[in-house]
Formats: structure tokens, C-alpha cells, sequence
């Protein structure tokens, strides 16, 4: 499978954002965008506004849920303080 991946600079901070290869376009598409209709910039937007947060042990990432925008962000940390955003989606997941 091919992957890329854009950078987004928002207030000092780095988000690393994947892209997936959509063959029926031929062309690349956010991961976060095809699986829950999110763009990169409501999951940013949502990770400045967390109302609750949590780390997972098993998976290694954090889970955050922001009141304000009614999306969950799960996200890592990577070297030099970059923030992966690993996916995002609509509702409270945990903290419903």
C-alpha cells in the first residue's frame, strides 16, 4: 500500500497527517478523511480544545475528546515534539 504524509504548522507545533493512495482516483486522500469524514485541520483544531484526555498503554497513544468540536483525536508523540495524528472521528468515543 502506498502511503504519504503532510506536515501542518499551527502555533509552534508540528502534526503529521497520513495520506492513503485512493486507486479510484488515483490520487491520495486523507486516512482521517476517508475513514470518518474528518479533515486534518478539524482534528488540530480539536486536539487545542481538549476537554478530556487519556494515554493508552496497548496502543501507545493518546486519546483526547474535545467538547467544542465533538471529535475524538488519537495521536502520538514523535522526535522533536512532532504530533502524529493518527485518526479522528465525530462523537465522544470513550467519554460518551
Amino acid at each position: 500500500m502506498k502511503a504519504k504524509y503532510q506536515i501542518f504548522k499551527i502555533k509552534g507545533k508540528r502534526f503529521i497527517v497520513k495520506l492513503d493512495y485512493n486507486e479510484l482516483i488515483n490520487d491520495y486522500e486523507y486516512h482521517m478523511y476517508i475513514r470518518h469524514l474528518i479533515m486534518p485541520q478539524q482534528a488540530i483544531a480539536a486536539y487545542f480544545t481538549k476537554s478530556y484526555e487519556t494515554y493508552n498503554e496497548e496502543h501507545r497513544r493518546y486519546e483526547a475528546y474535545s467538547e467544542k468540536y465533538d471529535i475524538t483525536v488519537y495521536y502520538t508523540y514523535l522526535k522533536d515534539e512532532d504530533i502524529l495524528l493518527i485518526t479522528a472521528f465525530y462523537k465522544g468515543g470513550l467519554y460518551e
